[in-house]
C-alpha cells in the first residue's frame, strides 16, 4: 500500500479534529461574529483585521477549507484499495466534513437553530472518527480484533458525544454550555434543568468507562494512550475546578474546551488502536500485536 496514500489519510484525519479543536476555540472565545462575511472576513477584505478574535475565526475557516480537499483526495486514493472499509470510512468522513462546512457557512450567513447545531456538531466528530479508523486500518497487517479496553473507550465515545450534542440543546442564548466542554453543574442561565442533571450523569459515567479503558490499556501495552486520556480528564476536572471558583477568564475557558476536545479525540484514538492489531512484519497471517506498540 502506497505510503502516499497513508499520509493523505494522516493528514485528513488531523485536519478533521483540529477544525473540532478549533471549532470549540472559536465558541469558547465568542469569536463566532469577528467574521461577518463569508467566505472572507469582511465585505470589503477577505483577511481578518490584526485582532485576536478575527484571527481565531478565520483561522478555523482556512482549516475546515483546506479539511476538505484533503478528505477528498484520501477518499479518491481509497478507490484503490482492495479493503473495503478505508473507502466507506472515507467516504463517510467526507460527507461529514461537507455537511460541517456547509453548517459552518449558514452559521455565519443566517444562523441556525440549536438543533441544527447538534447536527452540525455529530457531522464534525463522525468525521473525525471515521477518518481516525481509516488511517489506522490501512497500517499493513492490520485486522480488526477489539480488546476488552475497546469496549470500554468506544463505550466513552459515544457518552462524549451525546455529552458535547446536548450541551448545545440545553444552553441559554450566548451560553458557554454550548461549547465543547464538561457541564459545570445545574446552570440558571440554561434551559431544560432536568437534561442538564442527565448530562452530569453522562460526565460521571465518561470518566468511569475512560478510566476502565485506560486500566485495561496499560494491561496490554497501550501506555502513552490511555495516560494521555486519563491525563486529560484530570486537567479537565482541574479546569472545572478553577472556572466554579471564577477563575473563568478567557484563556481558561479556551483551555477548557480544547481539553474536552482533546479528551474526545484521545479516547477515540484509544479506541481504534484497540480494535485495531498489526501483524508483525505487516503480514496478515502473522502474529497479530496492537497497532501503537508496533511503534514503540
Amino acid at each position: 500500500m502506497s505510503r502516499i496514500t497513508r499520509g493523505w489519510f494522516t493528514a485528513a484525519a488531523l485536519l478533521a479534529f483540529v477544525s473540532v479543536v478549533m471549532g470549540a476555540v472559536v465558541c469558547a472565545t465568542q469569536s463566532g461574529a469577528a467574521c461577518p462575511n463569508w467566505p472572507g472576513c469582511y465585505a470589503d477584505s477577505f483577511v481578518p483585521a490584526a485582532q485576536l478574535n478575527p484571527i481565531i475565526e478565520f483561522t478555523h475557516r482556512v482549516i475546515a477549507g483546506v479539511t476538505g480537499p484533503t478528505v477528498l483526495v484520501a477518499a479518491i486514493l481509497a478507490g484503490r484499495l482492495p479493503d473495503r472499509r478505508p473507502r466507506v470510512l472515507a467516504w463517510l468522513g467526507l460527507a461529514g466534513t461537507i455537511a460541517a462546512g456547509v453548517f459552518g457557512m449558514l452559521t455565519v450567513k443566517v444562523g441556525i437553530p440549536w438543533w441544527l447545531g447538534m447536527i452540525d456538531l455529530a457531522c464534525a466528530l463522525a468525521a473525525t472518527v471515521c477518518l481516525l479508523l481509516a488511517r489506522v486500518l490501512l497500517t499493513p497487517g492490520a485486522t480488526w480484533t477489539p480488546t476488552v479496553a475497546a469496549r470500554s473507550a468506544w463505550g466513552a465515545v459515544g457518552v462524549l458525544a451525546a455529552l458535547h450534542l446536548t450541551g448545545i440543546a440545553v444552553a441559554g442564548p450566548d451560553s458557554f454550555t454550548r461549547c465543547i466542554s464538561w457541564p459545570l453543574g445545574v446552570l440558571d442561565a440554561d434551559r431544560w434543568p432536568l437534561l442538564q442533571v442527565v448530562r452530569l450523569g453522562l460526565a460521571v459515567g465518561a470518566v468511569v468507562l475512560i478510566a476502565l479503558a485506560a486500566r485495561r490499556a496499560e494491561r496490554d501495552g497501550r501506555r502513552v494512550l490511555a495516560r494521555l486520556a486519563a491525563g486529560l480528564v484530570l486537567l479537565e476536572l482541574a479546569l472545572a475546578l478553577a472556572m466554579t471558583a471564577g477563575s473563568g477568564g478567557l484563556a481558561v475557558r479556551a483551555a477548557y474546551a480544547v481539553v474536552a476536545a482533546g479528551i474526545f479525540g484521545a479516547t477515540a484514538l484509544l479506541a481504534v488502536r484497540a480494535s485495531v492489531a498489526v501483524a508483525i512484519g505487516g503480514s496478515p497471517g502473522q502474529n497479530p500485536i496492537p497497532a501503537d506498540l508496533s511503534a514503540e
